[in-house]
C-alpha cells in the first residue's frame, strides 16, 4: 500500500518541527511504500506543493498529523483550525478515492471535535500509533477491530475502545531518511528533536500531556538514545539538536546516563531539554556531566514565581527552587530561559509583578546567561481539553460549558488583562528592538 505521511501546519514561533512522530510512524509500516511530506517546508506555496506530491506519489492512504492546533501564518493563515480544515479538504479533493487517517498530539486533544467538524477524516487514531497504525492499515474496512481508533459508522462518530499501552523503550528508531535536516537545522537550533522518555509524572493544572501519555515515566536506554544521536551526527550531519521530552531530568539517573554515553563516544554536539526545577532533580553532578555532553541551555517552564500561585498551578517546587536553578547556572556557567503564564487562576497585581522582579534579579544575577528569548515566553495561559484547568474554567465562567476548545481560549479574565497586554507589548517592543540593533551592528542575531 501506499502511505503518505503529511505533517500539518505547526506553530512555534513559526520555526520549523522535524516530524519526528511521522518518522517514528514510518519506521513501522513494514510492508508498505512510505514517503513523508512536510507543509511547513512549502510555506510560500503550500498546498499547491502538497497537490503535487499528492499527484506524483498516488497514495492509497494518507496519515496526517496534527501536531498543533494554534498556527499564526502572516499573510496566509489567521484562524488557528482553519488551515488543518482546509488541508484535510483539500487532500480529499485532490485525490479523491483516497483514505485519510488523521493522528497526532492535537487530534488526539481534540478527537471528537475534530471528527465531527471535518467529515473528510475517514477514521482517527488516538495516542500513540507506532503498532495500531499498521494494523489500521490492514483492517481499514473494518476499523472497529483496531483500539484507539475513532470511525463512521451510519453518520455516526464511534470510538473503538482504549488502546493498549507502548513499550517506548521497544519501539524503533525514527525513520530520518525521509526527511532532510537542512532545512530545519537553518530554521532554529531546537528544531530537531531526540527523544529519550513518554510520559510525565508532574500534576501540572494545565497541562495535557499527561492525558495524552501519562503519568508513568517510559524511558529508553541511553545507549539506546545516543546509538540514535551517533546516527544523527555520522549520517545526517546534526550537531545540534534539543531533547523533545515532557522533562528530561527526571528521573535524574536516567539523564546522567545519556551524557555520560555521549561523552564516551566522543560525539561532538550541542543541544538543550526542558528541565524541571526542583533543587533535587538539578544536583550539581548533573550540571557538571550536562556541560561535558554539550549542553549548552537550560530550558525552564517554571510558569510562576509566586509559591501562592505555583500551588495553584500544582507545581513541585517553590520559589527557593527558582532562585537555586539562576544561581546553579550562575556556579556552572550555563546558559538558562524561563517560560511564564501572565494572569493564572488567583492572579493578583502583586504575583504578577513578582515575575517581572525575579526576571531583573535574574538578569543582573547571570547577565547574557539569562536569554531574553524568555521575554518572548510570557502570555496568557491557554486552557486544554482534558486538564482540571478546563474544569476551573468552566466552573468560573471563563468558557462556555460545551466549548471544545478547538479555537483556542486562554485564561486572561478581569481587570489584569489590561496588564498583560502592556507587558506583552513592552517586552515585544524591547526584543524586535535589541534585534535591530544587532542587525545595524552587522553582528549575528542571537538568541539571547
Amino acid at each position: 500500500m501506499r502511505v503518505l505521511l503529511v505533517q500539518a501546519f505547526t506553530a512555534l514561533d513559526m520555526e520549523l518541527v522535524y516530524p519526528i512522530g511521522l518518522a517514528y510512524l514510518a519506521a513501522h509500516l513494514d510492508g508498505h511504500e512510505v514517503d513523508i511530506f512536510d507543509l511547513n517546508l512549502h510555506r510560500d506555496r503550500p498546498l499547491e506543493a502538497l497537490g503535487e506530491r499528492l499527484d506524483a506519489f498516488r497514495p492509497d492512504v494518507v496519515g496526517i498529523s496534527l501536531r498543533n492546533m494554534k498556527v499564526g501564518m502572516p499573510h496566509l493563515y489567521t484562524d488557528d483550525f482553519e488551515p488543518q480544515q482546509r488541508t484535510i479538504e483539500f487532500i480529499k479533493e485532490r485525490r479523491p478515492g483516497v483514505r485519510v487517517v488523521a493522528g497526532g498530539t492535537a487530534f488526539s486533544l481534540y478527537a471528537e471535535a475534530m471528527m465531527a467538524r471535518v467529515p473528510a477524516i475517514d477514521v482517527g487514531v488516538w495516542g500513540e500509533a507506532e503498532h495500531r497504525f499498521p494494523q489500521l492499515l490492514a483492517a481499514l474496512d473494518d476499523p472497529a477491530s483496531v483500539p484507539g481508533v475513532y470511525y463512521r459508522d451510519g453518520g455516526k462518530v464511534r470510538y473503538s475502545g482504549p488502546p493498549p499501552g507502548v513499550d517506548f523503550a521497544a519501539l524503533r528508531h525514527p525513520r530520518r531518511d525521509l526527511v532532510p535536516h537542512a532545512p530545519y537545522l537553518e530554521s532554529s537550533p531546537v528544531s530537531v528533536g531526540v527523544q529519550t522518555k513518554r510520559g510525565c509524572a508532574l500534576q501540572c493544572i494545565h497541562c495535557s500531556d499527561t492525558f495524552l501519555l501519562g503519568h508513568r515515566v517510559r524511558t529508553r536506554p541511553p545507549e539506546d538514545v545516543v546509538d540514535e544521536i551517533e546516527e544523527l551526527v555520522r549520517v545526517h550531519g546534526v550537531r545540534r539538536f534539543f531533547f523533545c521530552d515532557q522533562i528530561f531530568n527526571i528521573p535524574v539517573s536516567h539523564a546522567i546516563g545519556i551524557c555520560r554515553e555521549i561523552v564516551a563516544r566522543d560525539l561532538d554536539v550541542r543541544w538543550s531539554a526542558w528541565f524541571n526545577e526542583h533543587r533535587r532533580t538539578l544536583p550539581d553532578e548533573l550540571i557538571v556531566w550536562l556541560k561535558r555532553a554539550g549542553c549548552d541551555l537550560l530550558s525552564f517552564s517554571p510558569d510562576h514565581v509566586d509559591d501562592r500561585m505555583l500551588k495553584r498551578l500544582d507545581k513541585n517546587f517553590r520559589h527557593e527552587d527558582l532562585l537555586y536553578t539562576v544561581e546553579l547556572a550562575r556556579r556552572h556557567d550555563i546558559d538558562v530561559e524561563y517560560s511564564f503564564f501572565l494572569n493564572s487562576p488567583g492572579e493578583d497585581l502583586r504575583s504578577l509583578l513578582a515575575i517581572l522582579r525575579f526576571l531583573a534579579w535574574a538578569r543582573w544575577r547571570l547577565g547574557r546567561r539569562l536569554r531574553l528569548f524568555t521575554l518572548l515566553l510570557m502570555q496568557p495561559i491557554r486552557i486544554y481539553p482534558h486538564t482540571r484547568l478546563a474544569e476551573l474554567a468552566r466552573e468560573a465562567g471563563v468558557i462556555d460549558p460545551d466549548d471544545d476548545l478547538i479555537e483556542g481560549r486562554v485564561w486572561n479574565p478581569g481587570p489584569l488583562r489590561h496588564a498583560v497586554r502592556l507587558i506583552q507589548s513592552g517586552a515585544g517592543s524591547l526584543y524586535h528592538a535589541r534585534q535591530r540593533l544587532q542587525a545595524w551592528r552587522g553582528g549575528a542575531v542571537s538568541a539571547r
